[in-house]
């Protein structure tokens, strides 16, 4: 009973972080160092048993954190989503009964959510809705809609040099579109990951890895 406290504690904090990167895709870092600091010690009691198999889960979860940060400074992911995976990796890496590391699972339950999010932003901007719309990553867009529309508030606006992912849009829009609000621009959906995260995570929690090791298993004997 004790082993699902860390894992409670951790819900908790994603499913608020969740609502911060929804409203107003911000996460302040010193939350993050916040959660670490008060969640640690609970995730040490929690493992106390073994914390031979604490560290190696956390040092296998690592392998996602690392290409994650390359990715930020890539500005492919948000720092918060870095962040995100760091806390899970050390407060949470193991979830009772699965064999998988937990961050491994949160991120790959992730990809609902974060696919019926693409779905519905590109309905949007789709004039039908025909595949060969839906799952494009760019679209072009109006700089009014994203000045005005709040369904466009978050998209993510292209400008040459630098890196743009945490820049507010409708700057980015103006100065795209050269101010004028008719010109059209290319945009792209901005996910608020961190809730895609968390609906992975509670996924991880609630299912853990039975489904990806069945299907693995089912494939394997096709192999």
């Amino acid at each position: 009973m004790l082993s699902w406290v860390p894992l409670v504690y951790m819900l908790a904090v994603m499913a608020y972080a969740g609502f911060l990167d929804v409203r107003s895709r911000e996460i302040p870092p010193r939350y993050w160092f916040v959660v670490l600091v008060l969640g640690l010690p609970i995730t040490i009691i929690a493992n106390s048993g073994d914390l031979r198999i604490l560290l190696l889960y956390q040092l296998l979860s690592l392998i996602v954190v690392i290409p994650s940060y390359v990715m930020y400074r890539a500005c492919m992911l948000g720092g918060a989503d870095v962040l995100a995976f760091l806390t899970i990796a050390i407060l949470t890496p193991l979830a009772p009964g699965s064999i998988i590391p937990l961050l491994y699972l949160a991120v790959l339950y992730a990809t609902i959510p974060a696919i019926a999010y693409h779905l519905y932003s590109a309905s949007l901007a789709c004039k039908g809705l025909s595949p060969r719309c839906m799952f494009k990553f760019k679209f072009m867009i109006k700089v009014r809609s994203i000045l005005e529309d709040p369904r466009f508030k978050w998209w993510l606006v292209e400008v040459k040099g630098g890196c743009n992912i945490e820049e507010d849009p409708r700057m980015l829009a103006l100065k795209a579109g050269q101010g004028d609000p008719e010109a059209y621009v290319v945009a792209s959906p901005g996910h608020p990951y961190v809730a895609h995260l968390t609906i992975g995570y509670l996924l991880a929690m609630v299912i853990g890895d039975k489904p990806v090791i069945g299907l693995v298993l089912a494939l394997a004997q096709f192999l």
